[in-house]
This record gives C-alpha cells, sequence and structure tokens, in this order.
C-alpha cells in the first residue's frame, strides 16, 4: 500500500507558478497538521473498522486557520507556502517506516490506526474505531 494524499496534490496546484523566492516557509505546525489529517483520512479508506472523524477535523481546521491568520498567513499566502509537500512526504516516509506499512496488509492498517487512538496521538485523535 503506497499511501496518498490527495490535499497535497491541491496545495501544490494552488502554489504552481509562485516563484521559490516569493513563497513564504510553512510553518512547521501546519506541516504537522496536514500529515496528521491526510494520515489519519488514508488510515480511515484502508480499514472498515475505522472511520475518519469529521468532527474532530472540523475544530481543527478552523483552529489551524486561525493561527495561520494570526501568524500573517491567509487568503492567497497560504497558496504560495514552501516547503509543504516536503515536509509531509519526510513525515509520511517515517511514519511508514515506524509502522512497516510498506507492504501492509489490511489487517496491520488497522491495527497501526487503533495504535494511534490508543496513543491519543495528533493522528489518532482524527479516527474513530466503528468496530461492532
Amino acid at each position: 500500500m503506497k499511501l496518498s494524499f490527495g490535499m497535497l496534490a491541491m496545495i501544490a496546484a494552488a502554489s504552481t507558478g509562485q516563484s521559490a523566492a516569493a513563497q513564504l516557509a510553512a510553518p512547521d505546525y501546519y506541516i504537522e497538521a496536514l500529515f496528521a489529517v491526510s494520515t489519519a483520512e488514508q488510515l480511515a479508506n484502508f480499514c472498515p473498522e475505522i472511520a475518519f472523524n469529521l468532527h474532530h477535523a472540523e475544530r481543527m481546521s478552523t483552529a489551524l486557520l486561525k493561527r495561520l491568520a494570526d501568524d500573517g498567513i491567509e487568503g492567497d499566502a497560504l497558496s504560495t507556502l514552501n516547503g509543504v509537500e516536503a515536509g509531509v512526504a519526510t513525515l509520511q516516509d517515517g511514519f511508514v517506516a515506524r509502522h512497516s506499512l510498506g507492504s501492509p496488509t489490511g489487517e496491520a492498517v488497522c491495527d497501526v490506526a487503533r495504535s494511534e487512538i490508543a496513543e491519543a496521538s495528533a493522528i489518532g485523535a482524527y479516527l474513530k474505531d466503528v468496530e461492532k
């Protein structure tokens, strides 16, 4: 299984055509938030016993946008953030290696999702166990 991040493709598309000099460095908290939400989304997609927690995602999205605005990053500036893809890819690679998800089974993905929930990690906060 190769985890993919559709959200990152949208971000990359939004910043196409921007010169590197005009781009702001993406804050670490922004990269970490994108990594957590997109990874949780992928875990939920690959594990039928795990659901993505939309309520948590909505709350965190609101808080993230407020923090970015407080840091002067809003509107068009969001599409010019530099280093988002590379930052998330680095975190993704570490996550895949740490959990041995190079070629996992469905049950392995579910086990990882459940461990993220149990650890109350940033990723786990976006997940709910719906197993009966």
